[in-house]
């Protein structure tokens, strides 16, 4: 399938990005994903990306992960929401910051604008919904797996992943995911980044006050492979924990009010609409407001 460049715009502060038609419209992600809880699954995610020694070393090499945890939450907000709830305009703005970010990095062994890379950052980010979704509201169907998963490349697709590159089906889906999970390599840049995504410095109360939640998930529903590589093996008690825990946010969870249950959803998507009108007027999203 090829690639549509984005609509001309004449007085465009950027460059307009080259955007991929997606395989289908993300209508039961929009659904589901303004439920704060899945972005408990962004460790999970993160930790099986940098399972992938491309990811890793570009990651290490070109990021700050320590102090800028917050930061770097806020701008992949960003690029989530745009793929999932923006507008083709949300897209064009956003995209092109993301594109431009990836533009120059590259090196021995990693390039950010690998399409496999984003095939398998993609297909992270389809397990960690269906990893919390199981977690706190029960067991997908098949068939609402099946249309995740085709939703989901549209994460792929936002980073310039050709459509085609996506799984044929479910089933090729984990069959990729399981050879991946048996076969990548945690490297030390990867175990260097674990540690300080989980004990990052500089974080907001409100967001440093729910990382011991985030590392028990974490280490609880990684892979065993990658727990153990990563030196996240829970323990016995650790397990315990978690299953207390997440018996008590299955049976609380759901019955909560959507105005708490989707807080930071709408104040996600307020920045979104802040950053979207700082790329206009000045072509980036540095000096975006706060709310």
């Amino acid at each position: 399938m090829r690639a549509r460049a984005a609509p001309a715009v004449s007085d465009a502060k950027y460059k307009k990005p080259v955007i991929y038609k997606t395989i289908e419209e993300p209508t039961l992600l929009r659904e589901l994903l303004v439920d704060d809880i899945f972005v408990l699954g962004g460790q999970f995610a993160i930790l099986c990306q940098w399972a992938h020694p491309g990811l890793a070393i570009g990651s290490y090499q070109r990021s700050n992960f320590k102090t800028r945890v917050a930061l770097r939450l806020k701008t992949t907000l960003r690029f989530l929401n745009a793929a999932v709830y923006g507008s083709d305009e949300d897209k064009e703005a956003i995209f092109s910051v993301i594109h431009k970010y990836h533009a120059p990095v590259h090196g021995e062994g990693y390039d950010a604008n690998d399409p496999e890379l984003h095939k398998w950052t993609a297909a992270t980010l389809f397990v960690s919904v269906v990893v919390i979704h199981e977690l706190v509201f029960g067991k997908l169907s098949r068939e609402t797996q099946e249309k995740l998963f085709r939703e989901s490349a549209v994460y792929g697709t936002s980073l310039r992943m050709p459509p085609e590159l996506w799984p044929e089906s479910l089933d090729a889906f984990w069959a990729y995911w399981d050879h991946n999970i048996a076969t990548l390599e945690i490297t030390d840049e990867a175990r260097s980044l674990c540690r300080d995504l989980l004990y990052p410095e500089n974080m907001p109360f409100e967001l440093a006050a729910l990382l011991p939640l985030s590392r028990l998930v974490t280490a609880n529903v990684l892979p065993p492979r990658l727990a153990k590589e990563y030196n996240l093996e829970p323990t016995v008690a650790g397990r315990a924990l978690f299953n207390t825990v997440m018996y008590g946010m299955a049976t609380v969870y759901p019955l909560l009010p959507q105005s708490v249950r989707q807080n930071h959803y709408h104040r996600n998507m307020a920045d979104l609409e802040r950053a979207v009108k700082r790329i206009k007027d000045t072509g980036h999203w540095a000096g975006t407001p706060a709310a």
